[in-house]
């Protein structure tokens, strides 16, 4: 099977409903020949792509697999396997990770395989993988802190586990990310920081000048700069996580994209490698047979993104006769529509349900004020108390500020925002799809890409 010179032979796919249903949608867009994309993958889509292509910037979950366990000698090691072993397929990336999430008592962190396989794997019987001597890597041999320190492009060059994780390309990738991150430090170098929080002018032009020189320091020819930081499961750490007896540690490896990081009073352009939990966001790409070595990775679907752009072919009749109710308005463009009822004190959901057809402005925007109905990070509200402080002939509102918190002896209180009260009338004869229910049509979403 070969696919089309113009088709894309490597697709990306996130799923809100996680591992399992990116997946379900990465493995129709591969085929039945097709596979899910290893780390050594993403380090050869991000070799062969420009800087500012959008593969150097998402983040991604790979078929790469690491093994954490002891081996017939006693001795505690590191595997990885990229492709292959109990982690190969949907089903043992399940089992592994049901360690956790089938525990109802909420102690379990991580991933977990018995410790037959995890041998076999050490004797080579799913194929060649890589062992790390863990003991050795985590006595501060290498490292202050290891899995927690941001490693400079000398130390990654001779790190095991991100050269294991990596796989054969992982020189090739410390040369290409030292250089660009070089080219990011003179850039930088160049770009003085505004003086936002008002700092006296000394202090401030002290903080200029030094930061200037770091940059001019790492974005040096053979400079040696920060660039990637390998990590573990947060919640299963490597050092202290106990491995129960006849088990294994289990997780498939992700890499983020690049990112400006402050750390340690130093400005980087740098990335991580670090441990799936199966509680994280997922992208998977899905990588279709034929495809060679050339991959280049396109962005899959974004349902929201298809609802915003695609609006007018997303209609659903309404078999019975309904009403938008006392609605907060959201939009598309100039376009407004009803926003589908939240329940109680949710989070607007933003989503839009029927079409505006036509909308009167009632009055100025007055003030709106609720107590705190949760975290004071997020807006929550309740509807009624909206309605409560509308005009009479409002059956809509829209808040024309973002909300802000009142305190109290340094606690907050209330949220407060101004809203705009109207009277609209909408079409109810038709719905738009619900953004969940796109997100799991797959040809729909499809259809729409091509």
């Amino acid at each position: 099977m070969t696919t089309e010179k113009n088709e894309p032979n490597a697709m990306a796919f996130y799923h809100r409903d996680g591992l399992t249903a990116a997946w379900q949608q990465a493995m129709m867009f591969a085929e039945k020949d097709g596979r899910i994309a290893t780390m050594p993958d993403i380090v050869a889509a991000r070799l062969q792509a420009k800087h500012s292509d959008s593969v150097w910037d998402k983040y991604y979950t790979t078929l790469t697999a690491e093994y954490v366990g002891y081996s017939r000698g006693g001795n505690l090691v590191l595997v990885v396997a990229h492709g292959i072993g109990p982690m190969a397929t949907l089903e043992g990336i399940q089992k592994a990770y049901s360690w956790q999430y089938n525990d109802k008592s909420r102690n379990r962190r991580g991933g977990r395989i018995t410790e037959k396989e995890f041998l076999d794997l050490v004797d080579g019987k799913f194929g060649e993988v890589y062992i790390v001597d863990l003991k050795k890597y985590l006595s501060k041999y290498f490292y202050e802190y290891p899995f927690i320190q941001i490693l400079t492009a000398t130390q990654a060059a001779s790190d095991p586990v991100l050269n294991a994780r990596f796989g054969p390309q992982c020189q090739e990738y410390i040369q290409r990310h030292t250089a660009e991150a070089r080219a990011w430090h003179r850039e930088q170098a160049g770009l003085d920081p505004e003086n936002k929080y008002n700092f006296p002018e000394e202090k401030h032009q002290r903080f200029v000048d030094n930061r200037r020189e770091l940059h001019l320091v790492y974005g040096a020819e053979n400079s040696n700069p920060y660039i990637i930081g390998v990590k573990d499961e947060s919640n299963c750490s490597y050092k202290h996580q106990p491995i129960e007896k006849g088990y294994a540690l289990a997780h498939l490896i992700s890499t983020s994209g690049l990112c400006h990081l402050h750390h340690e009073n130093k400005e980087s352009l740098v990335l991580d490698v670090s441990c799936h939990s199966w509680s994280d966001g997922t992208r998977l790409v899905g990588i279709k047979a034929g495809g060679g070595d050339n991959i280049t990775i396109y962005d899959g679907p974004d349902p929201d993104q298809l609802l915003k752009r695609y609006w007018s072919k997303l209609w659903q009749p309404v078999s019975e006769h309904s009403s938008a109710g006392f609605c907060r308005l959201v939009n598309i463009g100039s376009q407004h529509f009803a926003q589908y009822q939240k329940n109680g004190n949710e989070v607007d959901n933003s989503e839009p349900e029927y079409m505006v057809k036509t909308m009167e402005k009632i009055g100025e925007p007055v003030l709106f004020r609720t107590e705190i109905l949760g975290y004071y990070g997020f807006f929550r509200y309740d509807v009624n108390a909206v309605k409560a402080i509308a005009p009479p002939m409002a059956n809509a509102y829209k808040f024309t500020t973002n909300s802000e918190n009142e305190w109290h002896d340094g606690n907050p209180t209330h949220q407060t925002a101004m809203v705009q009260f109207y009277k609209i009338e909408a079409d109810t004869t038709k719905r738009l799809i619900r953004v969940d229910q796109l997100a799991r049509d797959y040809h729909l979403m499809m259809n729409f890409l091509k």
